[in-house]
């Protein structure tokens, strides 16, 4: 028995054979290579253009503020004038004044970006209880607006700070999440979202498609077990995976150089602000080159039981993107909303349940440095076992006869 399973695993002419012709499937698909490579790219660089975007628009672009003034006394009088004197500086422009009734017509028609609102009563307050209020109106839609709104805010409470000592609470944040930054949470959805979806035409194509066009008779004449005609069919899938994976590691890397490029004329405190908060850890591309080819080979498996189970290649498709791409869609908002594993009850086995998760929480504990070895290999075999059994099952679907008939 031992030496019939040796022999079922030692690769010999005909599987070799069965491999270059795979093989050679894929390399003469030159728009499946090309989309392979352009996908990923893609994703990072459009990522980029939107990030540098948000950049430009809080760093380098002014915004119109309108601000209302009803303090005629010093502190108000004085925080104004600090406002006026420094607009270039705290990037607005216009400073337009209007009386309290157009500042809430504008919040009412939701037409400002920012309105402050000094109250009559802001220096009677500081004198008598030592604090008081500014108001701020912000059109939180707005990267620009919300940007002028943190500027004013900072402002203010410096210019008041220096005249007049006033009880202030500081609430110190110490984020425990591990979803640290958006760069490691970009690259995270962007991992799974893309690599979920990207096996899906090759999967289709090689089983269901082939079944489709009548193009396996020759392997009726092969004596080889389909076991050895699916590794075959895998290998070139391993082979385009591996393809995908370092054009993503390129598209993370023009990413973060865009990002630098675009930060690269603000101060050094902006510049290490916006490149800690956008960027991808260098450091951390070969975990997600590994984690990233997980996701893909269990993509595959996935895809070649649906594509066995699919009449032709459009149906296969179309089912494989239907069941990937849900719950890829759904973990992956609920990662930019907090930690997975918030999640409880019947809500939270079936999150736990999907393979994808595990893939995000692998990346989540890499990335921001609070994995043990023991939840990493925990999430690498869930992932490993899943994608086993989708193969196994696979394989038992895809006998040569059934598929050609």
């Amino acid at each position: 028995m031992e030496a019939e399973r040796l022999k079922a695993l030692q690769i010999d002419s005909k599987t070799v054979w069965m491999l270059k012709k795979e093989v050679k499937t894929v390399l003469r698909s030159r728009w499946l290579l090309f989309g392979f490579m352009l996908s990923p790219m893609v994703a990072w660089l459009f990522q980029g253009a939107f990030l540098s975007f948000i950049v430009a628009q809080t760093s380098e672009e002014p915004e119109a503020v309108h601000i209302t003034v009803e303090d005629n006394n010093t502190y108000g009088r004085m925080l104004y004038q600090a406002i006026y004197d420094n607009r270039e500086a705290l990037l607005i422009d216009p400073l337009v004044n209007v009386t309290r009734a157009e500042g809430e017509r504008l919040v009412e028609n939701k037409s400002m970006a920012v309105w402050v609102w000094i109250p009559e009563n802001f220096t009677s307050s500081l004198e008598s209880l030592n604090r008081s209020t500014m108001v701020m109106w912000v059109n939180t839609g707005s990267f620009r607006a919300s940007a002028a709104a943190q500027r004013l805010d900072w402002f203010a409470k410096q210019v008041i700070n220096e005249v007049i000592v006033i009880r202030d609470l500081e609430v110190r944040w110490e984020t425990t999440s591990p979803e640290a930054t958006y760069g490691h949470q970009l690259a995270i959805f962007l991992v799974m979202l893309t690599s979920v979806l990207a096996p899906a035409p090759y999967v289709s194509q090689s089983f269901a498609g082939e079944r489709e066009r009548h193009t396996l008779e020759a392997l009726l004449v092969v004596p080889m077990s389909r076991i050895r005609i699916l590794a075959s069919k895998l290998a070139a899938g391993l082979l385009l995976t591996m393809i995908y994976s370092v054009f993503t590691v390129v598209g993370i890397l023009t990413y973060n150089y865009s990002i630098v490029q675009r930060a690269s004329g603000l101060p050094s405190e902006y510049f290490e602000y916006y490149v800690n908060l956008y960027s991808v850890q260098v450091q951390n591309l070969p975990l997600i080159f590994f984690c990233q080819s997980l996701v893909l080979v269990c993509a595959i498996g996935i895809g070649v039981v649906i594509s066995c189970l699919a009449k032709d290649q459009a149906t296969a498709e179309s089912l494989n993107n239907m069941v990937l791409l849900v719950p890829t869609t759904v973990i992956g908002i609920l990662g930019f909303t907090g930690s997975i594993l918030q999640y409880g009850g019947l809500m939270g086995v079936i999150i736990m349940l999907i393979p994808f998760s595990h893939a995000i929480m692998f990346l989540n504990g890499v990335l921001s440095g609070v994995a043990t070895a023991a939840s990493l290999t925990v999430n690498v075999a869930y992932l490993l076992g899943f994608t086993v059994v989708t193969l196994v099952i696979g394989a038992r679907l895809f006998e040569r006869e059934a598929i050609i008939a």
